[in-house]
């Protein structure tokens, strides 16, 4: 049985698992990323985790077909190379990673966004699976995304789409880290959410150390029926629906998957979410269109980067 490599590199972590072409994991390590070192330690590092790998798959009597990798930034899926930098691996700019681990270990490699590697998890083996046009979004920091156009990954001419994050929603509006203004994640990421309940807070003259607030806290207000805490929700949801909504009315999805920490929150948050969405878009593509729960937690990542070597693998041997 040839067996797959898949890597998620983030700015703390390398997860790196052992897997089958099905995307079933066989065994999942992890170790520190090397983030804050030079890009040639965090190769080093990645060389490590194959080996270990590798080592694992001789025990088993098993070879290794190929490498996928799900890095941050945008790749150059043709080159399998960073295009620039990104801000969580200062080092990681221009890195070359198809290339660097062909030619340490003589297998062929994949390389692709992160949030691209998750939209390709969900859609074959999570909450996307049975649609062939799905949106995923991870909301957290800030908003990530990944675009499948008919069963495909739309990765755009120039290896950036889906940077679903930075469409603008409000002209001239607040600044982004990005340095434009006005950018989605600003209205509708956790930080956004805590910076609105703690306006909300401030207002009413609240006493308590509103320093130490986060996306759970304001949850768990929400439950114990606090008005200030369900409006900042309800306000999130809004902000979402209507991001979402400007992505659906372009590219007309059949299912919005949404992951991430703050998804977490439960299904009456993702029905409020579904809510908003439908409110906003185009009637003829919210008629079906669902919002749901992403269904990979963790192993997105490491499972995305399998399905996309087996799958780019498959590619190039059809040709």
């Amino acid at each position: 049985m040839d067996l797959f490599i898949g890597m998620d590199l983030g700015g703390t972590n390398l997860k790196y698992a052992l897997g089958t072409e099905n995307g079933e994991i066989i065994l999942k390590l992890s170790r520190p990323s090397f983030a804050d070192q030079a890009q040639n330690k965090i190769f080093e590092n990645m060389f490590t985790a194959v080996n270990e790998l590798l080592a694992e798959a001789e025990k088993r009597g098993e070879k290794i077909s190929a490498i996928g990798v799900g890095s941050p930034g945008s790749i150059d899926f043709e080159k399998g190379q960073l295009i620039g930098s990104t801000p969580n691996l200062k080092s990681w700019t221009k890195a070359p990673i198809k290339k660097n681990l062909e030619e340490h270990f003589n297998i062929p490699a994949w390389a692709d966004n992160d949030a691209n590697v998750m939209a390709l998890a969900e859609a074959r083996k999570g909450a996307g699976r049975g649609y062939k046009n799905i949106l995923c979004l991870t909301l957290g920091t800030g908003i990530g995304g990944g675009i499948i156009i008919d069963n495909q990954v739309l990765r755009g001419a120039h290896y950036s789409a889906a940077e679903v994050g930075h469409i603008i929603i409000e002209y001239n509006g607040k600044k982004c880290n990005c340095g434009n203004r006005g950018c989605f994640e600003v209205y509708a990421s956790a930080p956004a959410m805590v910076a609105r309940y703690r306006k909300k807070l401030r207002r009413t003259g609240v006493a308590y150390a509103i320093d130490e607030l986060n996306t759970k806290l304001i949850f768990k207000k929400a439950e114990l029926n606090e008005d200030l805490a369900k409006e900042t929700i309800y306000e999130t949801c809004e902000y979402l629906g209507a991001g979402i909504a400007s992505i659906a009315n372009i590219i007309d999805p059949e299912v919005v998957v949404i992951g991430g920490g703050v998804a977490n929150a439960g299904a009456e948050f993702i029905q409020c979410i579904e809510n908003a969405v439908k409110q906003y878009s185009i009637k003829a593509i919210t008629k079906h269109l669902k919002v749901v729960n992403a269904e990979m937690g963790n192993d997105a990542g490491i499972v995305g980067a399998i399905l996309l070597a087996v799958e780019s693998l498959k590619m190039v041997n059809s040709l």
